[in-house]
């Protein structure tokens, strides 16, 4: 009886270490499918086999748009994802009312392809205006799109601010420069010139001419900061300058030849970063590329967080340069233009990799313009509204040219947010996106003024020609409220 009673046990114990057993390995097996769906593996039924496919996730605005993945409706709407084939495939994006958005991409195994920057135009746009103005000489937009500065007579210290923070109801508020902040030469017009608004969309730079003298001014949006000259207040000849961080207060500037950091707070002006300097782009607060001469030697450098590289690249001096720095991810990149070749280089202080090109591109003209796009992912570089795109993600290349011809070759197309750009060379307000996909055109505009779209993304801001002057004009980029 026992002994019976001992086999028992002994049955139960080995069926319970089996049955832990099963239950472990489909654990394991489970967790390794749901991993290999993850990563977009599946059973191809024609082929009889396993298959790695791409990940493509979908997003709209405004969503809820149905989506066709050649001419195939999927079963989800924006926003969704799906595993895809590898190849080639059409995609295409569509909301009743508005204009259909394509796109045709290749996918790789494996990969992760975002297609989240679908702006779906409404099939008829209806554009307003909002004030108007006799003459009308520079404006920009904040970087947050709550704000737009306009300079219009640019003979007379006055600025509008237009409050953009509610897209239903645009608000204006007229500030005056003060006369103790700029120099006045009897008998010399002056001339205010919108230059850039700081980070923190408080502060503005203007640039003011009068004769042979030239001058910056930081001027406070809130006017609760008096307005002060940078230039008089350091007793420094500046030829170039940009807001570093959001205080207000610093700035790097280009003196002469000379690139150096300013503080109009502390009263200081920082020794030399870099010599002979004859350009620079500063990318947020302490990260900047420049181009100097040196015994005829044009040398491209980097400074960043107070590191120096003065040499990065070298070159004759037979041809002008170019050069712009951002950062995607944790990484940063620097682009170098010159002619038609421009070479970009990952982590220029880094001695490992940055000796080697990251990729060169090869532009069908010369390129006049060189930048990054706001998200740092796009490399762009052109003459007028032809441009060539790199994408730091796909590692492609774009070639592009828009309609119309720019009155100044050497302005960047600007950057409506991370994917799409701004041209206003044929006198309308075209959008294109980075590879010149999905170009639309929302209303006639004037050309040389910035765009700009509400926080929420309800209305288009922009500046029209008219009988009597210029506008500010809103186009509603809804249906709807």
């Amino acid at each position: 009886m026992q002994e019976h009673s001992q086999q028992q046990k002994r049955k139960q114990l080995a069926l319970r270490y089996f049955t832990y057993g099963v239950m472990s390995l489909a654990v394991v097996v489970i967790s390794a499918l749901c991993i290999l769906l993850a990563l977009g593996y599946g059973f191809d039924f024609k082929q009889n086999t396993v298959v790695q496919r791409a990940l493509v996730q979908f997003r709209s605005f405004p969503q809820d748009a149905v989506i066709t993945q050649d001419n195939s409706q999927l079963s989800f709407r924006t926003p969704g994802k799906a595993n895809v084939d590898v190849g080639q495939h059409a995609f295409t994006m569509h909301l009743e009312g508005y204009r259909d958005w394509t796109k045709t991409v290749t996918l790789d195994a494996g990969e992760l392809r975002w297609l989240n920057y679908a702006r779906l135009i409404p099939s008829t746009v209806t554009t307003n205006s909002l004030k108007e103005f006799t003459v009308l000489s520079s404006n920009i937009a904040s970087p947050d799109r709550k704000w737009m500065a306009i300079w219009a007579d640019p003979a007379k210290p006055e600025l509008t601010i237009a409050d953009l923070r509610d897209s239903d109801k645009v608000q204006f508020t007229a500030l005056t420069i003060p006369s103790t902040a700029y120099t006045a030469v009897e008998g010399q017009p002056s001339n205010f010139q919108l230059v850039e608004w700081d980070f923190g969309a408080r502060f503005m730079l203007v640039k003011h001419v009068v004769g042979d003298k030239v001058e910056y001014l930081r001027i406070d949006r809130t006017n609760e900061v008096p307005a002060a000259n940078i230039t008089t207040a350091l007793n420094i000849a500046i030829t170039d300058i940009h807001f570093s961080g959001t205080s207000g207060n610093v700035f790097y500037a280009r003196d002469q030849a000379d690139l150096r950091k300013l503080d109009i707070a502390a009263g200081t002006i920082s020794s030399p970063i870099a010599s002979q300097v004859n350009s620079f782009v500063l990318y947020k607060t302490d990260t900047a590329s420049y181009v100097s001469d040196k015994d005829d030697v044009r040398h491209v450098g980097v400074h960043i967080n107070s590191q120096n590289k003065t040499d990065l690249r070298t070159y004759d001096t037979t041809q002008p340069i170019l050069t712009s720095i951002s950062s995607y991810f944790s990484d940063t990149y620097v682009a170098v233009a010159r002619g038609t070749s421009v070479e970009i280089i990952k982590n220029p202080l880094d001695k490992t990799i940055a000796n080697k090109a990251y990729a060169t591109v090869t532009l069908p003209v010369s390129a006049s313009w060189l930048q990054f796009s706001n998200s740092g992912r796009f490399v762009v570089a052109g003459s007028g509204t032809q441009f060539v795109t790199y994408d730091l993600e796909t590692r492609e290349t774009f070639s592009v040219n828009l309609p119309g011809k720019s009155a100044d070759n050497t302005r960047p197309l600007q950057w409506l947010d991370d994917y799409i750009l701004v041209s206003t060379a044929d006198q309308s307000l075209r959008l294109s996106e980075f590879d010149g996909g999905n170009q639309q055109v929302i209303t006639d505009a004037a050309q040389g003024f910035y765009v700009t779209l509400s926080e929420d993304g309800k209305y288009l801001y922009s500046i029209a020609k008219t009988s009597s002057g210029y506008s500010l004009q809103a186009s509603k980029m809804t249906i709807g409220n």
